[in-house]
């Protein structure tokens, strides 16, 4: 697989994961019915890209800062673009036993957090991942996307519920998928 896997499992059974990293998940293959969250703290104009196979409880997750990589240079970390993200991760759930077609996505972030005119990132990362997702042919459940604030967000591989919470927010909301 590629670099950037995170798989260490926090006290608070969590798994936090840094810009370009990732982590798959598969609750059918895990001794002790070990069901972590896997989490972003701080999303800005980045992506967190969630994708999942909830009949073959395969899921994963991946942070995304740039909407492209740079054609023809090589990269430790691709899932920090989203042209390369968004293959890589639905590669990365197929290995573990998921069924392309039962592929489904969640995307959390694209805020544009700066008051500058030239700052498009958060709206072109968001473009790129609906691209991508729809080349991919799979299908985007749901989605809390831009505007001007930044956010956290909590995937629960247990049941696949996404938790979002907007900057001078005191709780998490559940997203609605």
């Amino acid at each position: 697989m590629t670099q950037g896997r995170v798989e260490k499992i926090d006290r608070k059974n969590e798994i936090f994961l840094p810009i370009g990293h990732y982590a798959l998940f598969n609750c059918k293959n895990k001794p002790n019915n070990i069901q972590p969250k896997i989490s972003i703290y701080g999303l800005g104009s980045c992506i967190a890209l969630i994708l999942f196979d909830y009949s073959n409880k395969v899921s994963g997750m991946s942070h995304i800062l740039l909407p492209k990589a740079h054609q023809n240079k090589k990269t430790d970390f691709p899932h920090k673009y989203a042209d390369l993200s968004a293959k890589l991760l639905m590669k990365g759930l197929i290995s573990l036993g998921a069924i392309k077609e039962n592929i489904r996505a969640i995307i959390v972030g694209g805020s544009k957090i700066f008051d500058l005119d030239e700052n498009f990132m958060g709206i072109d990362n968001t473009k790129a991942v609906k691209d991508e997702l729809e080349k991919l042919k799979i299908k985007l459940l749901g989605e809390d996307t831009g505007g001007s604030k930044g956010r956290a967000v909590i995937f629960d591989t247990k049941d696949f519920t996404v938790y979002v919470k907007s900057t001078n927010e005191d709780k998490f909301k559940k997203l609605n998928s």
